[in-house]
């Protein structure tokens, strides 16, 4: 059985609170409580998930902003919206994300895997810092994949313009998730701030069904656990105590795991720290 620690009077912001493993977070942090800032793409469908959990829980709090990850200047923009409306925030679960099955840039001018699965919450998570770093249990969730296996660090092709390959680059992004959630752990855990890596299991959450082909029909495989089911980890590191974690680790079914070595290598997580930032300039 988890131990809750109190959640009243927390603020969580999610990103793909709307579906899936997402909204079923949404939910449960709502119970235990919390208050819960929305960054969504779709406002009509989050103000539905909203309406849906407070005909359950009356006094649940949810807050919904505007923000697409794959426009960083919309998520710049929501981003110093929440900021302003929440100075202490005590949870950031970087959740949204997505596999594309061909070669594609967003209007910033980057592949767009590499912008929704990494970049766009590289750029929230450095405008939201000064306000986590305010909380005294501040901790930044970031939804990972045991895909990062497969995945190789690639300096020169992070953008993935010299070569494409749909689960070469799915399985690099979700590498960076560790890099970026291990540095985040390096570099302010002595202010307070843990992070951490989730694999949620293979899902059925509407995975892949921007695609066609195979990842079409992935969600109708019979071997995937429900969303409840997959939220379960970002939950438990949502609301155990700090002194039951371990900072900067990767998290599947609820329990310390290990990555791969490349995930663990400090110059690849200082690479990626500085290539993000030169990325993101000119939106800070």
């Amino acid at each position: 059985m988890l131990t809750i620690y109190h959640l009243n009077n927390k603020i969580a912001v999610i990103t793909g609170g709307t579906s899936g493993i997402g909204k079923a977070t949404v939910e449960k942090l709502v119970t235990f409580g919390t208050t819960v800032v929305l960054l969504a793409r779709d406002i009509q469908k989050a103000e539905s998930v909203k309406r849906e959990i407070l005909k359950t829980f009356p006094n649940g709090k949810v807050d919904i902003f505007a923000g697409d990850l794959k426009d960083l200047g919309s998520i710049k923009s929501a981003a110093e919206e929440i900021k302003f409306r929440y100075p202490q925030i005590d949870i950031l679960i970087n959740n949204a994300g997505g596999v594309f099955s061909k070669f594609e840039k967003t209007m910033d001018g980057f592949e767009v895997g590499f912008q929704v699965n990494h970049l766009a919450h590289f750029l929230l998570t450095q405008i939201l810092l000064d306000n986590l770093l305010k909380s005294n249990d501040a901790r930044v969730v970031n939804l990972s994949s045991e895909a990062h296996r497969i995945g190789k660090f690639r300096v020169g092709n992070l953008n993935a313009e010299k070569k494409f390959s749909t689960w070469m680059q799915y399985g690099a992004i979700k590498l960076m998730n560790i890099l970026f959630t291990k540095a985040l752990a390096n570099k302010y855990g002595e202010k307070g701030l843990q992070s951490f890596a989730v694999h949620p299991g293979v899902v059925k959450s509407g995975f892949g069904a921007n695609n066609g082909g195979f990842l079409k029909y992935f969600n109708k495989m019979p071997f995937l656990i429900t969303p409840e089911q997959g939220a379960e980890t970002s939950v438990y590191l949502a609301t155990q105590s700090k002194e039951k974690l371990s900072n900067g680790g990767y998290y599947k079914r609820c329990q310390i795991s290990y990555s791969s070595l490349e995930s663990q290598d400090l110059v690849a997580q200082d690479q990626l720290w500085e290539i993000s930032m030169k990325l993101i300039k000119s939106y800070l």
